[in-house]
């Protein structure tokens, strides 16, 4: 029986060698495969809702990892200087592909990854079914501060996608700080993946840096950031509050208590940008999204 191909599989997992390629060509279920895993000495694994397993192939080389390294960066390795030293490539389509080893360091800062162990490609899609979800969250009026929470994994950034549409395409101007290139995927310009009528994208700049840009060029009444992980995301949040700006961003935790208990997040609340999060989770192999608010308690130090 022929396998049905997946075309965010099929392109993300054109950055493997040839033969490994045709092997996972052959895998059934693409369209459910989120990510997939090298590892130096053993079988490469699928990643899917329900969990991770191996494949029944060949083990893993080491050769073969530098090989997917390089493919993925386009036979162009210090090309990617920058990204490579927050641990991971970005592909055509806004797929990912992360990378262990041995970090070699200077200053007291990640400068490389070199000797390769591990890589994860991980797979962008686009996820039109949530959209019946989030629409009574989204609302039909002027758009509203909102955080996306999860542990890694669970689709932070493909609901910040979909959020985007949804709010672009209701006539509101939106602005994507896309550090990482995830978001929309640009290619020439054009966004590889739809965000919506009424969006514009900033990709490859940090998020204070993208806040400052875009409020003073694009007036947005919606900003977007994936993934609060720093403390001058958190200054990028409070550039948005200042000019009454709605913010809409992710962060990894598994719930709003969970959210409390960390000090980066902890600042993050104080700024008073955020009343109501949606918390991402999962039960039996699927995702289930709920509302939880975040005004009903204080946070403390």
């Amino acid at each position: 029986m022929e396998v049905k191909q997946d075309k965010a599989y099929q392109q993300a997992a054109g950055c493997l060698p040839p033969l490994r390629a045709a092997q996972l060509a052959a895998l059934e279920g693409q369209e459910e495969v989120e990510e997939l895993r090298f590892r130096a000495g053993r079988p490469p694994a699928v990643k899917t809702a329900r969990g991770e397993r191996e494949l029944e192939l060949a083990v893993v080389t080491a050769q073969e990892l530098r090989e997917i390294l390089s493919r993925a960066a386009r036979y162009s390795v210090h090309s990617y200087t920058e990204s490579l030293k927050n641990g991971f490539v970005t592909l055509t389509g806004g797929h990912r592909l992360g990378v262990c080893g041995t970090a070699a360091e200077e200053n007291g800062k990640v400068v490389g990854i070199r000797g390769l162990s591990s890589v994860n490609l991980r797979i962008a899609r686009q996820a039109w079914g949530v959209d019946a979800v989030i629409a009574p969250w989204v609302g039909e009026g002027e758009p509203q501060s909102m955080l996306l929470l999860s542990p890694p994994g669970f689709g932070k950034t493909t609901l910040l996608r979909e959020w985007v549409r949804a709010v672009s395409d209701k006539g509101h101007t939106v602005a994507v700080a896309d550090e990482r290139g995830e978001v929309a995927a640009l290619a020439d310009g054009v966004p590889q993946f739809a965000i919506g009528r009424c969006t514009d994208v900033l990709e490859n700049c940090s998020k204070k840096r993208a806040a400052l840009m875009l409020l003073k060029t694009m007036s947005p009444a919606l900003l977007a950031f994936d993934e609060i992980t720093a403390p001058e995301d958190v200054e990028a949040v409070s550039l948005c509050a200042h000019c009454g700006t709605a913010v809409l961003a992710t962060a990894h935790a598994a719930g709003t208590d969970d959210l409390r208990r960390r000090p980066l997040y902890r600042s993050l609340l104080e700024l008073g940008v955020f009343r109501r999060a949606v918390v991402i989770g999962r039960r039996d192999g699927k995702r289930e999204y709920r509302m939880e608010r975040l005004e009903e308690r204080t946070c403390s130090s």
